[in-house]
């Protein structure tokens, strides 16, 4: 159950999430508000909203719902991965600042972090995400590298 400020206890978690990969061997460079996992200079593999990034990711997921999103990563489009992964919509035209995008990429929404932390612990949620994060990173590497 969320007890503070939804936001904050959504970037809270999202925080933890460096700190894990980084014992995988998995690194980031830190940008304006944001996080990305680098595979050369010119290839990310993985975009974490780790602050009041301006100006937000909204974009429309492939339903069309619209979701402001807070991680962003590449999977195997054979191997998608599990809930609360979704799909954003292919942005045409200009994407936001450091947003990667392609065909294989997935992100998780800021409502479905928040709506998963008031029925998992954050400790929980950071786990699973890392091991999906690590499936990425590896998929992302065996691919564009």
């Amino acid at each position: 159950m969320l007890m503070q400020d939804d936001a904050a206890v959504v970037d809270d978690t999202l925080a933890e999430l460096p700190a894990l990969l980084l014992k995988e061997r998995i690194a980031y460079k830190q940008k304006h508000g944001y996080k990305a996992g680098k595979l050369s200079a010119s290839r990310n593999w993985c975009h974490i909203v780790d602050g009041d990034m301006q100006p937000k990711i909204c974009i429309p997921n492939t339903h069309g719902q619209l979701k402001t999103w807070k991680l962003l990563a590449r999977f195997d489009t054979k191997q998608p991965p599990p809930w609360p992964w979704d799909r954003p919509q292919r942005c045409e035209g200009q994407k936001p600042q450091g947003m990667i995008s392609g065909n294989d990429v997935w992100g998780v929404s800021y409502k479905d972090i928040r709506d998963w932390l008031r029925t998992a612990t954050s400790q929980q949620v950071v786990e699973r995400l890392s091991k999906n994060l690590q499936t990425s990173f590896t998929y992302s590497r065996q691919r564009y590298c």
